[in-house]
């Protein structure tokens, strides 16, 4: 983990993006930590932005609350496999 001034990384963005590689780099603004540079690859983008979307989050949760679980083996029985 890495944590560097908002006005360091404005200055040598080239670098801390090659740091991000590595490590998060932290940035902070008035000492505060207020973003987060991370390494993503494009293979990633998708579940990334999934990860993160509010209105996703919202879509699970509604299916997790209308429909009840059932075990692997109940599954396979259903499905006769």
């Amino acid at each position: 983990m890495k944590i560097a001034p908002m006005g360091a990384v404005r200055n040598n963005f080239a670098k801390y993006l090659e740091d991000a590689e590595h490590e998060p780099v932290f940035v902070t603004k008035n000492g505060k930590i207020t973003a987060v540079i991370e390494h993503i690859q494009d293979r990633d983008i998708e579940d990334y932005l999934l990860q993160r979307s509010p209105r996703f989050r919202r879509m699970l949760e509604k299916v997790k609350t209308e429909r009840a679980s059932i075990s692997l083996a109940e599954y396979r029985k259903s499905r006769n496999i």
